[in-house]
């Protein structure tokens, strides 16, 4: 690994208690000990892209998603081979059947039977059972093991975390008050309806979006088991339910089912108000190699329901319905802000809909950003974080 101290690459024998024997300087990660990327020099590059080079302040899970060193995941799989006992049960007496015959027999009948003895030997081992499979998608390091080496290691050794990172899970500062007291001074101009409570704290800590606006957050799910998707759908209209009619609505939400049926639900709730559709794109975000994915085993919407109302293609859909989402933290910070600060421009100063007619023209595909070959992207593909750059991934 590189030493944050003197930069030199350093092997295991030249890492001795945590110490660089060539500079004696302190690390706080070893990638040796701590998993693959874990290391000092490559965490301090995440923090300065994720941050703009110190022009926004971030999340922990938003530093964790962009430093994480794998996203391994695997669709689900039927049953496939035959069962141990009823392979053998029929390749062990044919077998024997075919020595009897190899030493009645006699001439090319023999040799027939005798080379049919390992063929079926070679079948029987070979058509294994593999039983049923759920699929999963993983982040590696978890984030339970990522936060305790930045509260843990990385604290002792420098004090506190990265600067420009703020835990999410612990309460505001004063200084996240004023900026948010800033941005909602004077009568609001939009309302910012966010169903990712880590989004909100960054957009918080941020000031952002630069005009004043109410920001409503929707409870924190618990991914693990699935998500009542039609009831956090309900909370979210329950929450715009006391805000002005005359207001526009910008929502921000993950790839997920919820997602794709929030914007259209609050359409049909409110035929007469702007709602601009600022979150991820499944069908975009699901095409892409490099973004996040994350399984949660069940999203609590029926894929008929997300072909109908959402209007979403009956793969994707399938594929919401299964528990497939991507999550809207894993976005780069910067890329983030300026989507949302350009969707609430947009839902600002665009005419209100008409009510009379159907249809929506406010899903615009605001996070979108330049492939890394350097081509633009098509407007409205949207993307995550993804593979890192092998430059500073050094795990040795």
């Amino acid at each position: 690994m590189i030493c944050p101290g003197c930069e030199a690459r350093i092997n295991r024998k030249e890492r001795v208690g945590g110490r660089c024997v060539r500079c004696g300087r302190r690390y706080a990660l070893d990638p040796w000990s701590d998993g693959a990327g874990m290391h000092d020099v490559r965490i301090r590059r995440r923090v300065e892209r994720a941050t703009g080079n110190g022009r926004l302040r971030i999340t922990l899970t938003q530093l964790w998603y962009a430093s994480r060193s794998s996203n391994p995941f695997s669709e689900a799989s039927r049953p496939r081979g035959v069962r141990a006992w009823v392979r053998w049960a029929v390749a062990l007496p044919l077998s024997a059947a075919l020595v009897t015959g190899a030493v009645v027999a006699h001439g090319g009948l023999r040799t027939a039977a005798g080379w049919l003895v390992p063929v079926v030997l070679v079948l029987a081992a070979a058509l294994r059972h593999r039983p049923e499979r759920g699929a999963f998608a993983l982040v590696q390091p978890p984030e339970n093991t990522f936060r305790a080496l930045m509260h843990g290691a990385w604290t002792t050794t420098y004090g506190g975390l990265p600067r420009g990172v703020v835990d999410e899970r612990r309460a505001a500062g004063a200084a996240a008050a004023r900026r948010a007291a800033e941005a909602r001074s004077g009568p609001p101009h939009v309302v910012l309806l966010c169903t990712e409570p880590v989004v909100a704290r960054f957009l918080g800590e941020n000031g952002l979006p630069n005009r004043p606006h109410v920001l409503l957050v929707t409870k924190a799910a618990d991914r693990v088991g699935g998500t009542d998707g039609p009831g956090r759908v309900r909370e979210a209209l329950e929450l715009l339910a006391g805000h002005p009619a005359g207001l526009p609505v910008v929502v921000v939400h993950d790839a997920d089912a919820e997602g794709a049926l929030l914007a259209p639900a609050l359409r049909a709730a409110h035929p007469g108000r702007t709602v601009v559709d600022a979150g991820l794109r499944p069908g975009a975000v699901a095409r892409n190699p490099r973004a996040v994915r994350r399984f949660s085993g069940g999203s609590g919407c029926d894929a008929e329901l997300l072909r109908t109302v959402a209007g979403l293609p009956g793969h994707e859909a399938d594929r919401l319905a299964e528990g497939w989402w991507w999550p809207i933290a894993a976005v780069p910070p910067p890329v983030l802000a300026e989507a949302v600060t350009r969707a609430v421009e947009h839902a600002v100063t665009a005419p209100a809909p008409r009510p009379d007619l159907p249809g929506s023209p406010f899903s615009q595909g605001f996070l979108t950003w330049p492939d890394p070959t350097g081509q633009p992207q098509p407007r409205g593909a949207s993307r995550t974080t993804g593979k890192h750059d092998q430059r500073d991934r050094s795990t040795s």
